[in-house]
């Protein structure tokens, strides 16, 4: 790791492995000791890492941005679901909240609800150990490629990115909280004890039996904005990432197709 972040024609020497599990861990550790520095501006945290950021996206074949790589709904890919399964970070040090950076309107700057570059603090990764899990195809599409392979880089004209996704209602019993890792950007939220909350699937567990009800699923929690986009539909915004039951997850009713922001 010391080799890949003090390499002075980064990222070369990550790029002569041929695992892709070592890859992986190589932007991870990277964007989890960047997301611990800190700034005397906030608002800088996006642009402070963005040439190392699109040095990675050439070396790895792929496009994105923001924290987050888009390889298409690639079933051997991952690496858009994983980078996105980012979550607050539980080390010494750490805070226990995730607050939201205010950036300066005048520099038109949006940054998604879905990156963490959007908020101060560290974060670690909720990631599915190597070949246990299936990535989502259908509940969540990348961005930038729309779920194609081929990279489109297909930016809307607005600039803002979003994540067309369907949105799931979910219940947490407390007989199941063993079973369950949630962690919420700032602090407990609506799902945790009991109550109704959303969530979005990003990968489930390759155990089939009974169907969903035990397979573990890596999700995304999300919350309902007052707004709608120009198309009509509902907008959600981030709020943390975990792991739960397929039972807890309300299969039963339709999701509600929307847009994460």
């Amino acid at each position: 790791m010391a080799d890949f972040l003090g390499d002075p024609k980064f990222p070369n020497k990550a790029m002569r492995t041929s695992s892709k599990a070592l890859k992986i861990a190589y932007f991870q550790e990277l964007y989890k000791q960047y997301s611990r520095l800190e700034f005397s501006r906030p608002q800088d945290r996006p642009f402070g890492i963005a040439g190392l950021e699109k040095r990675l996206l050439n070396a790895y074949s792929t496009v994105g941005g923001y924290g987050v790589f888009d390889d298409g709904n690639d079933p051997n890919g991952g690496l858009f679901h994983r980078s996105l399964l980012w979550r607050r970070g539980e080390a010494n040090g750490d805070s226990s909240e995730m607050m939201p950076i205010e950036f300066d309107e005048k520099r038109n700057i949006h940054v998604p609800s879905w990156s963490w570059m959007a908020y101060t603090g560290g974060i670690q990764y909720t990631d599915p150990p190597f070949q246990t899990a299936a990535w989502e195809t259908q509940d969540i599409i990348p961005p930038w490629t729309r779920g194609h392979i081929r990279h489109t880089s297909s930016i809307p004209i607005s600039g803002i990115l979003t994540i067309a996704a369907t949105v799931r209602k979910y219940v947490i019993a407390e007989e199941e909280s063993n079973e369950v890792k949630l962690v919420f950007d700032r602090g407990r939220a609506s799902g945790s004890d009991g109550h109704l909350a959303y969530c979005v699937i990003v990968a489930r567990s390759n155990e089939r039996r009974s169907g969903n009800r035990l397979r573990r699923f890596y999700v995304l929690l999300v919350e309902l904005t007052r707004k709608r986009n120009a198309d009509g539909e509902q907008t959600y915004r981030r709020i943390g990432a975990g792991f739960m039951p397929g039972r807890c997850i309300d299969f039963d009713t339709r999701g509600i197709s929307a847009k994460i922001v």
